[in-house]
């Protein structure tokens, strides 16, 4: 691991080592959490910051974690900074939406438990802590198309800038009003809840916006990968919790049939974007280096780890 300081100028795309310890110091906390609520949620007031009731409302929040969980990992492993830097951007929305949250239903946790003082350091550091290694490292990303990688194509970009908007939005009027929105929601949501879950739909909200501003996979592919990690674990859940699911059966189903279309869009597009690279004939020319010739740039698919 070098711990060489990061130079001006210098874009070489490694990974800070400060982001690197940050990342191995929190993945087993968020393993912990992903335990606890996903494996034990009906234990939430025993073992948990707050009691969470119904269970669908900590499943849910579980599966997010291990999502996040694995998002650390790959910082943990990555040998390029540009693979994983934008999800920083999402982890600080979610972690500055919870941590809002905890100050605003400071009554409804447990604060004789050791779970609320993890929840609690957590949410005030990493507001503040993220943003700043996101911001130092930046800088050694290079911005460029890198041999194998791709763009991807721009009618994509806009429908997944256009997606995050809207799912943003939805996440804000959770966040600010929930009451407007727990009356239509497939279960029981307290306020607490609903402005939890609100930081769980803004996460991928903010990675799918990213993708305005950004035209490389390689760069993109983890904002993928997280929620396709954290959709199949809230599917199991809801069948766990199928008893806990209330109201109009369009509204339920509905929910339901959006979970396994937006995995399976999501897939769709993991899929499509990590075919090799081939090259055009004659061997030079075409857009984002995307026609080298095949003897010249061995291809790297964005999907190995580490690359």
């Amino acid at each position: 691991m070098s711990q060489e300081p990061i130079s001006e100028g210098v874009r070489d795309d490694r990974v800070w080592w400060p982001a690197r310890i940050t990342a191995i110091v929190i993945i087993p906390i968020l393993t912990a959490a992903f335990v606890i609520l996903y494996l034990f949620p009906f234990h939430t007031r025993r073992l948990w910051a707050w009691t969470i009731n119904p269970t669908m409302s900590a499943l849910f929040m579980g599966a997010g974690y291990l999502s996040g969980a694995y998002f650390f990992v790959r910082v943990a492993t990555a040998k390029q900074w540009s693979r994983v830097g934008h999800a920083f951007i999402c982890v600080t929305v979610f972690a500055a939406m919870l941590g809002i949250g905890t100050f605003v239903h400071w009554d409804r946790f447990n604060h004789d438990h050791v779970s609320f003082w993890a929840w609690l350091l957590l949410y005030t550091s990493t507001p503040f802590l993220l943003p700043w290694l996101w911001w130092r490292n930046k800088r050694t990303d290079p911005g460029t198309l890198a041999p194998g990688d791709r763009e991807v194509p721009l009618a994509v970009r806009r429908i997944m800038a256009v997606v995050g908007a809207l799912q943003l939005g939805f996440a804000a009027v959770l966040f600010l009003r929930p009451t407007a929105i727990t009356s239509n929601w497939p279960w029981p949501l307290t306020p607490l809840t609903a402005r939890s879950l609100s930081a769980y739909a803004a996460f991928p909200a903010v990675g799918y916006l990213i993708f305005a501003f950004e035209k490389r996979w390689s760069a993109l592919q983890i904002l993928i990968e997280i929620p396709m990690v954290a959709l199949p674990l809230i599917g199991i859940a809801a069948i766990r919790a199928h008893a806990e699911f209330e109201g109009a059966d369009l509204l339920v189903w509905g929910w339901r049939i959006g979970l396994v279309a937006a995995w399976a869009l999501l897939a769709s597009l993991w899929l499509a974007m990590r075919r090799p690279v081939l090259p055009l004939p004659g061997g030079e020319g075409g857009q984002g280096g995307e026609a080298a010739p095949a003897a010249a740039i061995p291809l790297q698919p964005a999907d190995q780890p580490g690359q």
